[in-house]
């Protein structure tokens, strides 16, 4: 079976700035697209599969979240890729709070070419997903008191899962959970961090997606094995 490339979008980057990324990108053997503005991208996301978008956070003609949305759009053959923007000093906080529609990592347009490569392939390192549905506790905050959630995973992986739940726990916070595997599997204790919501207007369910951060006793293991026993197809969702 041959080796799938993986590809990588380039929208918006100044020709400068994408000239200065592209060796490092080629070092990994990289399939790079470049087009020269975010709304260019967008187009050539529907019909094509990209595995990360790297944009620019200051669009030619749309509002910066539309470019965001329409990423993420269920018509965008990319719609799972993991978003990365990169951002003047000025331009920071707007695109920091699209960590929340979207946008899974923010980076200066300043930063030299080998950190934004590191970054790059740290979301190519996100585990596969698995659509599962699971039973799982949440303990987190919501406000200034803390509450225990009743949800259910859409996808999960050995890094991560994005649980339906209408719930918004802050991002960057911190929950546990328990994560209630069928079949006499057990359960599997841990915690994590919340790194994007989603809406239905955005993807195909609403929720959160979680980071794992650590697990208790051999709750790894039993994920993992849990996970391997599957035959379904992966189905990706960034963190």
């Amino acid at each position: 079976m041959p080796v799938q490339e993986t590809r990588i979008l380039a929208a918006g980057l100044a020709r400068l700035a994408f000239e200065r990324l592209a060796p490092e990108l080629h070092r990994d053997a990289l399939e790079v697209d470049w087009v020269a503005t975010p709304e260019a991208g967008v187009a050539l996301a529907v019909k094509k599969r990209y595995d990360v978008i790297i944009m620019d956070a200051e669009p030619y003609n749309w509002p910066l979240a539309k470019v965001v949305g329409e990423f993420r759009s269920a018509d965008s053959s990319s719609r799972d890729a993991p978003i990365m923007m990169l951002a003047e000093p000025d331009q920071v906080d707007a695109a920091r709070l699209l960590k929340s529609r979207g946008v899974n990592r923010v980076v200066l347009t300043s930063d030299p070419p080998p950190k934004i490569r590191e970054e790059i392939l740290s979301l190519l390192r996100v585990a596969p997903r698995t659509s599962v549905r699971l039973h799982i506790n949440l303990d987190t905050a919501l406000g200034n008191i803390g509450h225990e959630l009743f949800c259910q995973t859409e996808n999960i992986s050995t890094s991560g899962m994005f649980v339906n739940t209408p719930h918004r726990p802050q991002l960057d916070s911190t929950v546990v959970f328990r994560i209630h595997l069928p079949d006499e599997g057990g359960t599997v204790f841990g915690r994590g961090e919340v790194v994007r919501h989603s809406s239905p207007n955005q993807e195909r369910v609403g929720g959160i997606a979680i980071r794992f951060l650590s697990f208790a006793r051999d709750g790894a293991q039993k994920l993992q094995d849990y996970l391997e026993s599957r035959i379904t197809e992966p189905e990706p969702e960034p963190l």
